[in-house]
């Protein structure tokens, strides 16, 4: 790794927030404006599932890609298609009715492939900022900032949106976006690149590493459990607060932002207690809390108790998927790095992505209730299965 001023790191976490809260921003208008012009659940879960999809098929090649070239460069070139995205919904506005659902599928398109890039490119560039001994914990910042993006986009749009229109909101995404980019310019580093085998050969050699890693397998299986937390809060939750509760759509966003106020929580609990506490016993506790938050938050009608279930929630994921995160990169060697982020990305990207899918048709063929109990339930039922089985990450203490 190449040392780097101390600016390095701050400027950068900087730079991801504001890139993770307006890549939110993208999700989140694509979920509302499915809703306000379709009145359809599965319109708005097929719209999310696009915003992450396309990852399953470009995340194994952004991680090639991390690997063989400077994953600075891949985040610079590829943050790019989110502009993209940004334009066509803005066209969708004033598009006519016929129009509207292709244009604002085609921005989830542009957006997915955004992220397949951006989010394993961030990853992967994160250890040239730290030393080495330092490096779990800077994961978990990093984390943080995906957290912080997740939770502050819902209200920092439902704002925005209340007061100046849908037009002014765009307009504030695209300007994070380029301010997110622009910070990154001056943050260089030597990069000596990789000799290149070819994409699917370099994609093998890496599964086959982590299919020989207990604990790297393991943990991305826990990834996949604990983001299933994802598809159905973003999908679902906002018609449940709207249900259960009669909150409007100014208190909407207010509701939505205290996950990430738990996401953060979360976060920095584990930070507290990454060195006093078990490692793997946290992420198994916090995925089950979690999921068994989420069926009762369902059911919530009380505005309080609704609040501190949701808080509780997002605090448990958070603490999970900061250790699950600070683990990958403890355990990954540099040059596999990028591409075992990438597996990574991709499941925090898919798995939300095909929850909101299936929620959303649960949704629209019983009702959000039922859809975000299945949910839980499921989370619950794998979780205790995975505590039971995996060994390895039941004996892991640090990393």
């Amino acid at each position: 790794m190449t040392n780097v001023n101390r600016y390095s790191l701050p400027l950068f976490l900087l730079s991801c927030l504001m890139a993770f809260i307006a890549g939110h921003i993208v999700n989140y208008s694509i979920i509302f404006l499915s809703l306000a012009w379709f009145d359809s659940h599965a319109m708005a879960g097929l719209g999310y599932g696009l915003c992450f999809g396309p990852t399953v098929i470009l995340g194994w090649f952004a991680g090639v890609y991390c690997d063989r070239y400077s994953p600075r460069h891949v985040l610079l070139i590829s943050q790019n298609s989110f502009f993209i995205s940004l334009l066509l919904l803005y066209f969708a506005l004033d598009a006519a009715n016929q129009f509207q659902a292709p244009l604002l599928l085609l921005a989830a398109l542009f957006s997915g492939i955004g992220w397949s890039f951006v989010a394993p490119a961030r990853f992967s560039t994160l250890p040239f900022y730290v030393n080495r001994d330092k490096l779990a914990g800077a994961a978990i910042i990093l984390n943080l900032m995906v957290m912080a993006g997740f939770g502050a986009a819902p209200i920092i749009l439902k704002l925005i949106k209340v007061t100046y229109g849908w037009e002014q909101v765009l307009i504030i995404a695209a300007i994070l976006f380029a301010l997110s980019s622009l910070l990154l310019l001056p943050l260089s580093f030597q990069f000596k690149a990789k000799p290149a085998a070819t994409a699917l050969a370099e994609i093998r050699d890496s599964l086959t590493y982590v299919r020989d890693s207990d604990a790297l397998k393991q943990l991305l299986v826990l990834s996949m459990i604990v983001f299933l937390l994802m598809g159905p809060m973003q999908v679902i939750l906002p018609t449940i607060s709207q249900q259960n509760l009669g909150i409007d759509e100014t208190a909407q966003g207010y509701y939505l932002s205290l996950i990430a106020i738990g996401l953060i929580i979360g976060g920095v609990f584990a930070m507290v207690v990454k060195n006093i506490s078990r490692a793997g016993v946290n992420i198994f506790i916090g995925v089950l809390v979690a999921g068994i938050c989420l069926y009762f938050l369902a059911a919530a009608t009380a505005l309080s108790l609704s609040v501190i279930i949701l808080c509780v929630a997002a605090a448990s994921g958070g603490f999970a998927i900061s250790f699950i995160v600070a683990g990958l990169q403890a355990l990954s060697p540099d040059h596999y790095r990028g591409r075992i982020m990438s597996l990574y990305s991709m499941i925090s990207q898919f798995i939300p992505a095909l929850g909101g899918i299936i929620a959303g048709q649960l949704a629209q063929l019983y009702s959000p209730v039922f859809a975000m109990k299945m949910v839980a339930l499921l989370i619950m039922v794998t979780v205790v299965m995975s505590a039971l089985s995996f060994g390895t990450i039941r004996r892991l203490k640090r990393f």
